[in-house]
């Protein structure tokens, strides 16, 4: 829950309109403005406008700017439309060889059947839209404790599934888009932030595994973006409207638009905050100290009874004879003095505090937006946390009479995690919360004895004290993330746009474990064990787009380069605890390991729409995609999609209808899956025991084939059609959609 939120205007927003000049008949002028948000007062990209009467029609920029030439001296009226915004339109004079300034300020309205929506390399109005597409409104999803853009997705799209791995802070999360489409590769869908496809992999290295169970589960890689920061998320589900990323669009494609600067007049900031606690909605239902010591001497008695009385049977094959008295004097196993309620001891009500500062303003010609943020989340159990710290910058700025857009964005952030030990499928020792379940409640948390306060541990060989468990098992780690992007738009003639834009995601991680001797666990793993580890990856991106808006078409070249880089250090046998993971020189065994990746992917790309008496739409699509990942022969693929609609409310024959809107969309298309590891075609060569040779008195270390090369390793390719209706009843009030 949001308790504060402070908003401080520096200065007022300062809006002109030229004044009415007399109109020349034949010629033609410019009008431009800014389509702003009413209540934010931020930008609106890819907003319509158009001059009621005419074909001229355009959509706002980044930073919500647009410009419109060649429009009809004298009274024109300008309209703006944007999902999910009240359209407004204005009357202006147009003078020969003049330019007016309209500005608009859009209010909210709840709306899916407004016109534009982010696309993919552009955008699109939304009637002409002919594949199956979803957008989220990123003022109303971010309600709440909210760590990532994932959790603003839930619930909000209908046909993407969204399951998080745990309950931990910016827990990791199983997307599915219309279901599953792949049973080897991955299935989580593409990413696109501010055009740029991002690099969807863990940020931070694994933890130990295959030691006494599975490590925990990797967090969120989303986690380094401030939600507060986005402005629009867009899901594209089906083929048709995947296509245009055909490569990586098999399980469907998200699209993050994020906030822009805002229109001229002054500077503005903004003070966001919000604190929240969270505890435990339930509790496992288990018997107290008491009631379990109660339990245990009774089944003890009633044991005792039976095996004494088993004796004098001849049949009975269990039980011995107590001629001797031996059998009395034994006692239930060693039974504690405490009542620990173990659930209480490991969790905890955590706290939650979240804080924004932006800063925006600019002047007619350059606009930025910078913000920070600062968040730390506890999680429930104890020692389980995140926290983030974030800056990001955004400016644009126009030159040559606005045919010029110069625009970059920089986001970087530094997000701390601290894991719950091995509580994945917790293995032979168990988890902390399988612990919890089955630890003896009689026993205290800690004990003391002649060598000091330390954390009972009388469970046997497999079952652990969950307190220790979570506080002497440390693991942690780091990302330190920057995403930035670099944009050059010219209108090089009417209607005709080329763009070039660089984009870079550069994520440092690293990670931290150690496991005490002290700890049963750390001492049978030869006396404790340290872990250092570092892992770098790198995504490259460069695009090239030519745009032609009659109604639109768009060619582009896309190059994008992966790299990643990891290095472990491990330690076993401590003489002392007090190094932890800093000084795994202390050890006396030490191993090591690095491994390093890099693949190449280029794409061609091109797309056209088509739109007849705005009631019939086709929109084709075509993308030629290699791969270094493949085998020579099969690097490349091709990827089409074609797809149609037709807005039959507004055929005659649907005029007295009592639907409002009504649009049959139907559509085909191929998707691509490259989501193996790089040189998986390859034949690959790894050290081990079965590779070590004798040279004399000395042991070599040799190289082995791990793996055999793949000549036929291809493409994986989805076929999708997708058939739907689009609805709205009384106005629009209430609209729908059914797909199959």
């Amino acid at each position: 829950m949001r308790l504060v939120r402070y908003v401080i205007p520096a200065l007022a927003s300062l809006c002109l309109v030229s004044q009415p000049l007399s109109a020349q008949g034949g010629a033609t002028g410019t009008v431009h403005g800014q389509v702003t948000d009413s209540v934010t007062k931020q930008g609106l990209p890819s907003a319509t406008i158009s001059i009621v009467g005419t074909t001229r029609v355009t959509h706002t920029g980044p930073d919500g700017n647009y410009s419109l030439a060649d429009v009809p001296a004298g009274t024109a009226v300008v309209r703006v439309t944007l999902i999910g915004y009240a359209p407004q339109q204005q009357s202006v004079t147009v003078t020969s060889g003049g330019t007016a300034e309209v500005p608009f300020g859009l209010a909210p309205q709840a709306s899916l059947l407004e016109p534009v929506v982010v696309t993919g390399y552009g955008s699109q109005r939304r009637e002409a839209i002919t594949g199956s597409v979803s957008s989220v409104n990123a003022s109303q999803a971010n309600v709440g404790v909210v760590t990532n853009p994932t959790q603003m997705i839930i619930g909000r799209a209908a046909g993407v599934e969204i399951t998080q791995n745990n309950g931990e802070p910016g827990a990791g999360a199983q997307i599915l888009i219309r279901g599953g489409s792949s049973i080897s590769n991955s299935n989580d869908p593409l990413y696109v932030i501010d055009g740029v496809p991002i690099n969807n992999v863990a940020t931070e290295p694994p933890s130990i595994s295959g030691v006494v169970g599975s490590p925990p589960l990797p967090r969120n890689p989303l986690n380094t973006l401030n939600p507060s920061d986005i402005a629009s998320i867009t899901i594209l589900k089906d083929a048709s409207a995947t296509a245009i990323y055909g490569s990586r669009a098999a399980n469907g494609v998200i699209l993050i638009e994020t906030k822009k600067g805002t229109a001229a007049g002054g500077p503005t900031i903004e003070y966001d905050s919000y604190v929240a606690a969270a505890s435990p909605a339930k509790r496992l239902d288990v018997l107290n100290g008491a009631e379990y010591k109660t339990y245990v001497q009774g089944q003890f008695s009633a044991w005792r009874t039976d095996s004494t009385a088993c004796v004098a049977r001849p049949a009975c094959s269990t039980g011995f004879s107590d001629s001797s008295g031996t059998f009395a004097g034994i006692k239930p196993f060693a039974l504690g003095p405490a009542n620990t309620n173990w659930e209480d001891a490991v969790t905890r009500t955590s706290v939650t505090h979240n804080h924004n500062l932006s800063f925006t303003g600019g002047n007619e010609d350059t606009r930025y937006r910078a913000s920070l943020n600062y968040m730390k989340q506890q999680g429930v159990a104890i020692t389980n946390g995140l926290e983030r710290i974030q800056g990001r910058l955004a400016a644009t700025h126009h030159a040559l009479d606005n045919r010029l857009r110069l625009g970059v964005n920089v986001t970087t952030s530094r997000v701390n995690n601290r894991y719950l030990t091995y509580d994945n499928t917790g293995g032979f020792e168990g988890g902390v919360f399988q612990n919890v379940a089955i630890f003896d409640p009689t026993q205290p948390i800690t004990v003391k004895d002649a060598t000091g306060v330390h954390y009972y541990e009388g469970g046997g060989s497999s079952v652990r004290n969950p307190v220790a468990l979570a506080n002497q098992l440390l693991d942690q780690g780091q990302t330190t993330r920057t995403i930035g992007t670099a944009t050059a738009e010219l209108d090089l003639a009417p209607g005709l746009t080329g763009q070039v834009l660089v984009g870079l995601d550069h994520a440092g991680g690293g990670r931290q474990i150690y496991y005490p001797k002290a700890n049963p666990i750390g001492n049978a793993l030869g006396g404790g064990v340290a872990r250092q580890y570092d892992l770098e990856n790198n995504a490259r991106t460069v695009q090239t787009l030519l745009t032609y808006r009659r109604e639109t078409g768009d060619n582009s070249f896309e190059y994008n380069k992966f790299a990643s880089n990891l290095f472990m250090a491990e330690g076993k046998g401590f003489s002392t605890d007090a190094f932890s993971f800093n000084n795994i020189g202390a050890a006396t065994s030490r191993t090591d390991s690095s491994d390093a990746q890099q693949s190449l992917l280029v794409s061609f790309l091109s797309r056209a729409n088509f739109g007849y008496k705005n009631r019939y739409f086709v929109t084709g699509t075509f993308r030629r995609d290699g791969s270094s990942k493949f085998a020579p022969g099969h690097k490349w693929s091709t990827f089409p999609g074609i797809s149609a609609s037709w807005h039959l409310s507004d055929e005659d024959f649907m005029r007295s209808s009592p639907v409002s809107d009504l649009r049959l969309r139907v559509g085909w298309g191929l998707q691509g899956n490259p989501g193996i590891p790089a040189y998986s075609s390859q034949q690959l060569l790894g050290i081990g025991s079965g590779s070590t040779y004798p040279w004399g008195d000395v042991v070599q270390t040799g190289a082995a084939i791990t793996q055999n090369p793949n000549p036929n390793l291809k493409w994986e390719r989805t076929a999708q059609v997708d058939v739907g209706v689009d609805f709205g009843l009384m106005s629009n009030r209430l609209t729908g959609t059914a797909e199959y």
